[in-house]
């Protein structure tokens, strides 16, 4: 037990770090790329993409041994539960991992999100939704699979296209919270990949079978079989957090008011029943899943992106008046 504390802490403590420091919350990715602005949407593209070739390696190796492979692809779980997500994240104004990171950098009131996230979780496990299992877990539900071909081979032309794509538009707009202060996308994307694949490692040295994620610690503590790598990996994301605020100065403990609580409560617990639902969250599916090459995780992240325009357009819709004329092109 003690080695998948001390691993799975170590982990967390990396990718809390790196979340921190890059802003990087799957909210403010989603949303900024709807608008134009995309430094967040670069680093994490650059980041999964690394991560895919990384993995592959791995899975290669005697690392591998006890760590799975692939995620099932159900769609209607996945898209119904993406999509749970994607409007969770525009009522609470951040991810799962945001709510993490973003406590350890001192925003007191994440703790409410997140105590709203694990009732949200333990409420959808007695949710059921009917629908077939397209793809079986394991290498089965990965695209390589699909395409019949190596996974390294996916994971290198899916870089090389990702760098292609950057790369050949570097005039684009990027943007972020503290831009003064927040990483490049370049060092997003290298920092994310880098901690994504050494979660990996930890979880192998360890004893758990996934990497970065969220979805399944709430109710492994509920159902009385801790999976204890897990739990320590979110306590770590918080405290990398806490060390990287500290060490860039942007350490700023501060409350919210009651509207901002009622928020963060109501969108923590859709993020909890939507990331039960879809069986992985923002990490375990739009990172780990990602890097993995699983179909079911492009789908989730596809339908967070939508849920997040759709929600975020009806509360621009709710919040305008009446009586100004809606804007034209």
């Amino acid at each position: 037990m003690l080695e998948m504390i001390a691993t799975g802490a170590l982990a967390g403590a990396l990718m809390g770090f790196v979340l921190q420091r890059s802003d990087l919350c799957f909210h403010s990715m989603f949303a900024g790329a709807w608008q134009g602005r995309t430094r967040l949407l670069r680093g994490w593209l650059l980041g999964v993409s690394l991560a895919s070739v990384g993995l592959s390696l791995v899975y290669l190796t005697e690392w591998s041994s006890g760590l799975n492979t692939g995620l099932a692809f159900r769609p209607v779980q996945n898209v119904v539960g993406g999509v749970i997500i994607g409007v969770g994240m525009v009522v609470a104004r951040s991810c799962v991992s945001g709510l993490f990171y973003k406590l350890g950098a001192g925003m007191l009131g994440a703790a409410v999100g997140i105590t709203a996230w694990v009732l949200g979780e333990l409420a959808a496990t007695n949710v059921s939704l009917d629908g077939p299992t397209v793809l079986a877990g394991g290498e089965a539900g990965t695209l390589p699979a699909v395409l019949g071909l190596p996974r390294l081979l996916v994971a290198l032309v899916l870089l090389g296209g990702v760098v292609a794509l950057l790369w050949g538009r570097r005039g684009v707009r990027g943007a972020g919270s503290d831009r003064s202060r927040a990483w490049s996308w370049p060092r997003i994307g290298v920092g994310l990949g880098v901690v994504t694949v050494a979660g990996w490692l930890l979880a192998g040295l360890g004893g758990s079978s996934f990497g970065p994620s969220t979805v399944g610690a709430a109710n492994s503590v509920q159902a009385g079989r801790v999976n204890w790598w897990l739990v320590a990996f979110l306590f770590g994301i918080v405290l990398g957090a806490h060390l990287s605020a500290r060490q860039s100065g942007r350490w700023r403990p501060r409350g919210e008011n009651p509207v901002r609580f009622l928020q963060l409560a109501a969108g923590g617990f859709l993020l909890g029943a939507g990331g039960w639902i879809a069986g992985g969250c923002n990490l375990g599916h739009g990172v780990s899943g990602v890097a993995q090459l699983n179909v079911s995780s492009f789908v989730v992240v596809a339908a967070m992106a939508l849920g997040v325009l759709a929600a975020g357009r009806a509360r621009s819709k709710a919040s305008r008046p009446a009586w100004l004329p809606t804007p034209t092109r």
